[in-house]
């Protein structure tokens, strides 16, 4: 069933994010956002760049046609994951059941998205690709291990630990300290279930690390 009106509801909302996403071709990975962006160490245009193509990217996957019922559920997870809407938001567009939680996955992803969009990074366009780096990482954790993913997956875990001990030393804001160390969390679940990997042949999956980190963070 086409619902073009609600189509069109989702569209206003990429606009009023950005003005109208810019036009081009589909984008199928992060990585690809990644090496869009300016090279300088002293570019202060960081999250407008990285939010320009993410906008850009959805626009080409989810409005070069006519958008559709079945199309609704990816979009309302990707607005969410790439740091458009938040949780309250995602939960008012159907993203969530009333009785169920958002996946701590999904929220980091969030996290760091709006992190990186909100300008924290800019000045330190390398930093910037690191804290990128870490949300591909996150978001293909359902896909096969390589030893060139696990490479990945430990350097990004490293980066947010030292980023995370930075932010500790220069007396950030609890609350943002507390959102880093909760992604660490979600990486530590990760190499947990990895580790699995080798011994049961399992591969991971949103829901494994998602039970894992559960597992690992039950109140005491």
């Amino acid at each position: 069933m086409d619902i073009n009106n609600q189509a069109q509801s989702y569209q206003g909302l990429l606009n009023m994010l950005n003005g109208k996403p810019a036009s081009g071709g589909v984008e199928t990975s992060q990585q690809r956002i990644v090496d869009s962006l300016p090279h300088s160490a002293s570019s202060d245009s960081v999250s407008l760049s990285y939010k320009g193509a993410k906008l850009s990217m959805i626009s080409a996957e989810y409005f070069s046609g006519t958008i559709k019922s079945s199309d609704i559920p990816a979009l309302t997870e990707r607005l969410y994951q790439d740091g458009f809407i938040n949780e309250s938001e995602f939960r008012g567009l159907g993203g969530v059941k009333a009785d169920e939680s958002t996946s701590q996955i999904a929220q980091s992803v969030n996290f760091l998205n709006d992190f990186i969009m909100g300008e924290a990074v800019d000045g330190d366009s390398e930093g910037a690709r690191s804290l990128m780096l870490a949300v591909d990482v996150l978001q293909r954790m359902d896909e096969a291990s390589t030893t060139d993913s696990r490479r990945k997956e430990t350097e990004a875990y490293e980066f947010v630990s030292g980023y995370t001990e930075i932010l500790k030393e220069t007396q950030a804001p609890a609350d943002l300290i507390q959102s880093f160390e909760q992604v660490l969390k979600v990486f530590e679940a990760l190499d947990t279930v990895r580790k699995n990997e080798l011994q049961t042949g399992a591969l991971a999956s949103y829901a494994s690390v998602q039970e894992t980190y559960d597992e690992y963070n039950k109140p005491s």
